[in-house]
């Protein structure tokens, strides 16, 4: 299929209304481009974020994937997989083989990638999908047939980028988000510098010290942070604040 043809089939999912429609929207994708067999997991620090075969959603899954899974999931490399490692640190698609060819950061000789070789994968073309709250998705395209994965990235890689945002979209509570902004929308200017300082480990009494006022003032500021973000203790109000992007990155 052309690539103005995948890359229409990618954006005709902003219409769709459901999980389970993206979802085989995404199996055509796959197929268009030579990749049918496609996995997404959109949650890679969850434990309970099911691993999703598209274009089964409909389906009963079949004894072979299942096992894959259960196997996957009691291995726990959900936590160990090398490609899932390299999403957490990429934004844009990459591919792996493997016998090696593909990013450096794919560790080819882990348990991981010995146990997806003995189902038959030769390689994979990844999808990160960074969604807000700090939440890492992943679009994955796998390998059977030994195809050029470098050219098809090459070809599609604005479509697949295109795909995952709006396969993640589809799968997001719209709600939990409305909520979440209006709490940012409450936040005042010097509750976002007490936060953003309670992040690079100041006290209050140092808080108060760099912003000029008392330290009760720097504790109050924090109390409300905390409230509208519906933190239980100053360590949590500061990631929320870190995940919803208020205060830059917790270096």
């Amino acid at each position: 299929m052309r690539k103005e043809q995948v890359l229409e089939l990618c954006t005709e999912m902003a219409t769709l209304c459901d999980f389970a429609s993206a979802l085989d929207r995404v199996k055509a994708v796959g197929q268009a481009i030579g990749l049918p067999l496609v996995l997404f997991r959109d949650d890679l620090a969850s434990e309970s974020s099911e691993l999703h075969i598209a274009g089964r959603s409909r389906w009963p899954l079949s004894e072979k994937f299942i096992e894959f899974r259960r196997v996957w999931d009691k291995r726990q490399y959900r936590m160990k997989s090398p490609v899932y490692l390299a999403c957490r640190t990429q934004y844009l698609p990459f591919t792996w083989r493997h016998d090696g060819q593909g990013p450096a950061t794919i560790d080819v000789s882990s348990k991981n990638i010995e146990f997806v070789k003995t189902y038959g994968i030769l390689g994979g073309l990844c999808v990160p999908i960074h969604a807000p709250r700090g939440r890492v998705g992943c679009l994955h395209f796998l390998d059977r047939k030994g195809i050029d994965l470098e050219h098809c990235l090459e070809t599609h890689r604005s479509a697949l980028v295109v795909a995952g945002i709006y396969l993640m979209n589809s799968c997001l509570d719209a709600a939990a988000n409305a909520d979440v902004t209006q709490a940012i929308n409450h936040l005042t200017k010097r509750e976002i510098d007490c936060v953003t300082l309670a992040g690079r480990g100041l006290t209050d009494k140092q808080i108060a010290k760099e912003l000029r006022f008392g330290p009760g003032t720097a504790r109050f500021h924090i109390d409300n942070v905390m409230k509208k973000l519906q933190a239980q203790t100053r360590v949590q109000a500061v990631a929320k604040a870190a995940q919803l992007g208020l205060i830059g990155p917790i270096a």
